[in-house]
C-alpha cells in the first residue's frame, strides 16, 4: 500500500475570475512535515482550503488515502482526518477556551475519548488548561494559536494543515509553536504547512515546495532548500 497520504494531481482553482492554482501538483506521505513557502499571493492558503473544501477546484483532483476528495463538503472533509488550522486563528471570542475545544470535536460522539483530547491538548499546551473558563477573545495572540491547533486537534486529525501558525508571535511563543508541530509529529499526525518563518520551517521539515504565482516551482527535501541559491535570496533573508 503506497504511504502517499495526500495528492494533489493537477488542481487548478480560481477565485472568481482569478487564477490562483496553476495545475499544482504534489504529494505529502503519512508521517512528514511539508512546508509550502511562498511570497504572499503565491497560493500558499489557497492550495490549504482547496484541499480542506472551502474552496472547489476547477479542475484536477485531491487524493487523500487514494480517494478523490475535491468536491467532499468540508466537515465530511473533517471527519476523513483532515483538520485545517487556519490564517488567522478564527477561533470564536465569545466561547470560553474549553467551549472552542468542545466546537473542534464535534463529530467525535465518545465522551471517554473527547476527555482523553482534552487531556492530550492541555499537556501540549498547559496555558490553556489554566485558562480553560477564559473567553477566548481575552487570550494573547500566542495562546489564542494555541487554541487554534487545541481544537483542530480535538478532531482527532491524521493530517494537519497548518496556515502561518507563528505570524505576529514574539519569538518566544515561535519557538512554542514549532516544538508543538516537532512534538505532534512524533505522535504520528502528518503535517502540511504554509509558514511565512521559511528558515525556521525547512529546518523542521522533510520536504519542501516552492509556489510562485500558483505554480510550484522548486521542490527538495527541508535540507535542500535551506542551501537553495534561489530560495536563500527570494525567501530566507
Amino acid at each position: 500500500m503506497s504511504d502517499v497520504i495526500l495528492a494533489l494531481e493537477n488542481v487548478n482553482t480560481f477565485y472568481g475570475k482569478i487564477h490562483a492554482l496553476h495545475d499544482i501538483s504534489f504529494e505529502v506521505k503519512q508521517g512528514e512535515i511539508v512546508t509550502l513557502i511562498g511570497s504572499n499571493g503565491a497560493g500558499k492558503s489557497t492550495t490549504l482550503r482547496t484541499i480542506s473544501s472551502q474552496l472547489t477546484p476547477a479542475s484536477g483532483r485531491v487524493l487523500y488515502r487514494g480517494n478523490v476528495i475535491s468536491h467532499t463538503p468540508a466537515h465530511e472533509v473533517v471527519g476523513l482526518g483532515i483538520a485545517h488550522v487556519p490564517e488567522g486563528r478564527k477561533i470564536f471570542p465569545a466561547l470560553t477556551v474549553e467551549e472552542n475545544l468542545q466546537m473542534g470535536a464535534f463529530r467525535i460522539k465518545d465522551t471517554k475519548k473527547n476527555a482523553e483530547n482534552f487531556e492530550r491538548v492541555y499537556t501540549l499546551f498547559p496555558r490553556l488548561k489554566e485558562r480553560y473558563r477564559q473567553r477566548g477573545g481575552t487570550l494573547s495572540g500566542g495562546e489564542q494559536q494555541m487554541l487554534a491547533i487545541g481544537r483542530a486537534l480535538m478532531s482527532i486529525p491524521n493530517l494537519l494543515l497548518m496556515d502561518e501558525p507563528s505570524m505576529g508571535l514574539a519569538p518566544m511563543l515561535v519557538d512554542v509553536i514549532f516544538e508543538s508541530i516537532i512534538q505532534l509529529n512524533k505522535e504520528g499526525i502528518t503535517i502540511l504547512l504554509v509558514e511565512q518563518n521559511a528558515k525556521k520551517a525547512l529546518k523542521v521539515s522533510h520536504r519542501g515546495y516552492v509556489l510562485q504565482t500558483g505554480m510550484i516551482t522548486i521542490t527538495g527535501t527541508g535540507q535542500e532548500l535551506l542551501k537553495n541559491d534561489t530560495v536563500r535570496e527570494a525567501y530566507l533573508g
